[in-house]
């Protein structure tokens, strides 16, 4: 498991299911060993960030729920601009996925032996899986969807169930923002990572 590249993987969206609007992904690429040292900013940096164009999956038929809508509602201005609005940079949903593909290339992502994170995988394995069958209906999916994993279960092994120890004591120095793709996903890697080496 650890010679290959690890993808950590995160969306944003505006409902709970499956054909979810999606707002924003995010992809980070690591190796356990290879990265010991690794700090969160540098997880951040490597981070492949995309913002997707919602009115073009709107016209696809995906959905938003009430209850998520509510939720965004109530959420600051900040991570609504950061997480839940359309920006100038939003990209057709294909033009995201090829981008991932060529991302995840350049990092030697292996199909069949790579492993995919997510911290409540069903939710973005599912999401992503719909996605790609919507766009290449019977292509192989750009994520193996045989090969994701749950973060939370290797972090309660690697902790001993012990939740507060996920959490390195200089987190809030480093300006995480939760519910920022980018910052959720450079923050699994980096708590995995510091779980693997015994660090935290």
């Amino acid at each position: 498991m650890t010679s290959e590249v690890q993808i950590h993987a995160d969306l944003e969206t505006r409902d709970k299911y499956d054909q979810a609007i999606i707002t924003r992904i995010a992809v980070t690429p690591f190796r356990f060993n290879e990265d010991k040292d690794v700090t969160f900013q540098e997880l951040v940096d490597r981070t492949l960030y995309l913002s997707f164009d919602q009115d073009e999956q709107i016209a696809m038929g995906r959905v938003s729920g009430v209850e998520t809508e509510k939720w965004w509602s109530e959420q600051t201005e900040e991570l609504r601009i950061e997480s839940y609005y359309p920006t100038a940079n939003d990209m057709k949903a294909a033009d995201v996925l090829m981008e991932c593909k060529r991302f995840l290339s350049r990092w030697n992502y292996n199909h069949f032996k790579s492993f995919l994170w997510a911290r409540n995988c069903g939710f973005e394995c599912f999401k992503i899986q719909s996605l790609n069958d919507q766009l290449f209906p019977g292509e192989k999916h750009i994520f193996n969807h045989w090969n994701w994993h749950e973060v939370k279960t290797f972090n309660h092994i690697l902790s001993g169930g012990e939740t507060t120890k996920w959490r390195h004591p200089d987190e809030s120095k480093w300006g995480f923002q939760e519910h920022n793709a980018r910052h959720d996903s450079a923050m699994d890697t980096f708590r995995m990572i510091q779980l693997w080496h015994g660090n935290i």
